[in-house]
């Protein structure tokens, strides 16, 4: 009889089977005006997680909580605390680094976590998307025709059915910058609210 390893090989899973098998989470944790207690329950969330640590490092289970809390009601302050964490314990943990860019998507600080993210791990590809699409959101047209000809080809490569829209708003927004024209694409990442 073979032994099958049962150890979770990504925090993710890991924290999708905490969410649904504990009764910790099968009811909201409130406060007395009716608000989510989050101080509580994320102290809880992160002690269920260490007790069903198995084989996973501190680092992957601050990144799956960081993910956890940016996904939960956009709890973003407290995820970025995790995201940090992870990274300062390991920083090839890219999915970190890429919480840490959605984070702080649009600015220099979001850029240069996109660019950890990509150094981190260089097949993985929405990181480059986002670099690109945030140097045309800023005009920044000749640093973004490189990163979106990678965002290409590492994409292309991974042949994910996710990268499907991403790939295709790339591929538009290339041929329209190599004309010198803002087309349409273009113009919908250009364009910004006047809030």
């Amino acid at each position: 009889m073979k032994i099958v390893n049962t150890k979770f090989r990504y925090p993710f899973l890991l924290l999708s089977v905490i969410l649904i098998a504990s009764p910790l989470f099968a009811q909201e944790v409130s406060k007395q005006d009716g608000q989510v207690d989050w101080d509580k329950k994320e102290t809880e969330f992160f002690d269920v997680m260490k007790a069903m640590q198995g084989n996973h490092t501190d680092a992957e289970l601050h990144q799956a909580m960081g993910k956890w809390l940016l996904d939960s009601d956009n709890q973003w302050e407290r995820a970025t605390v995790h995201f940090k964490k992870a990274v300062e314990l390991d920083p090839t943990l890219y999915r970190s680094w890429y919480g840490l860019a959605l984070i702080y998507i649009d600015s220099e600080k979001g850029n240069e976590y996109f660019r950890k993210a990509i150094k981190a791990n260089p097949d993985y590809p929405p990181p480059y998307y986002w670099l690109a699409y945030n140097y045309c959101r800023n005009s920044k047209d000749k640093e973004a025709i490189p990163v979106f000809e990678k965002y290409v080809e590492v994409a292309t490569r991974e042949g994910s059915d996710i990268e499907f829209g991403r790939l295709a708003t790339s591929t538009e927004v290339l041929k329209e910058l190599r004309s010198g024209k803002d087309g349409e694409e273009l113009k919908k990442i250009r364009w910004k609210s006047n809030k």
